[in-house]
């Protein structure tokens, strides 16, 4: 073998294990868990992560959109879809999470899920391991998963929320919003001090306002928790949000270059730039979930 086949050959192989170590990356690779939730129902939370979903899959990212609100209610409405199953027939039945995500506008995959998963905390290994198997098998497929919480501070929220890698806490100007928002904040920071958390201040007449609302809570979360937030953006009131609901079709497909959908891009690009990697060696969301819902 001549010195020119031998370079060939040492370059062949040299492609064949970038390669391989490429796939292993991929293989290895975590999504990185976005929650999406609120101290109080009624802040748009539910539209804010349906819409948001749809921009980051504009952006080229692969996003699995999670309901983890009772009976996939709020989607419901949002989008009126009738799922056939949801996460519940994972436990009941013989259903597999391909046989439960429905493909969404704008390119994302949408779980029905339900809170009262998290719940039956009580079941057999067999049923967990089930779902911690199934969620892995999915999670190499995603880039982003985004989980539109219940509103509140029930344990099966909580649980979601303090397993995530980025928490979304969605808020808006009116006082019982605020001190709601500032009580989620502070169970959070409790529960996992090491997490992220973005403020998001919905409906707001003026970027003044929002900014205001965030510095409310930037403080207080400062003064007397000693935790940090970031301001991940505010959305203007806007009447084509309501229009867009009832005729069932998200606002940032029926209106795209309405004000609110202009804000939307600029907190979803935010959110994209700053997201926290996911640590590829981390347990799944189901394995976090089991794991730490005994502490709570």
């Amino acid at each position: 073998m001549n010195d020119s086949q031998v370079n060939k050959l040492r370059d062949l192989k040299n492609r064949e294990r970038g390669s391989g170590q490429q796939y292993l990356q991929k293989k290895n690779k975590r999504p990185t868990l976005f929650s999406v939730t609120s101290g109080k129902g009624g802040v748009g939370k539910s539209n804010f992560a349906l819409n948001t979903a749809i921009v980051l899959s504009e952006m080229k990212q692969n996003v699995l959109l999670i309901d983890a609100d009772t009976n996939l209610a709020n989607l419901d409405i949002l989008l009126g879809i009738n799922p056939r199953y949801n996460l519940s027939d994972l436990i009941t039945g013989d259903k597999f999470l391909n046989d439960i995500i429905l493909r969404g506008p704008g390119g994302i995959d949408i779980l029905p899920g339900s809170s009262g998963v998290i719940e039956l905390i009580d079941i057999e290994n067999e049923v967990k391991n089930k779902l911690i198997d199934c969620f892995r098998s999915i999670e190499e497929k995603y880039d982003l998963i985004i989980i539109d919480t219940g509103a509140g501070l029930t344990p099966a929220i909580v649980s979601y929320v303090i397993n995530s890698d980025e928490v979304i806490v969605v808020t808006n100007p009116e006082p019982t919003s605020i001190t709601d928002a500032y009580a989620m904040i502070k169970i959070i920071s409790s529960k996992n001090p090491s997490i992220h958390i973005n403020i998001l201040v919905n409906l707001v007449d003026s970027t003044k306002e929002g900014d205001d609302v965030f510095d409310k809570l930037k403080l207080v979360a400062h003064n007397f928790l000693q935790f940090p937030l970031d301001h991940l953006g505010n959305l203007p009131r806007d009447s084509n949000v309501s229009r867009a609901v009832s005729v069932q079709i998200p606002f940032i497909i029926k209106y795209p270059r309405s004000a609110v959908s202009n804000a939307l891009r600029l907190s979803a690009r935010k959110l994209l730039r700053g997201r926290i990697a996911s640590d590829s060696t981390r347990q799944n969301l189901f394995s976090r979930i089991f794991e730490k819902r005994e502490s709570l």
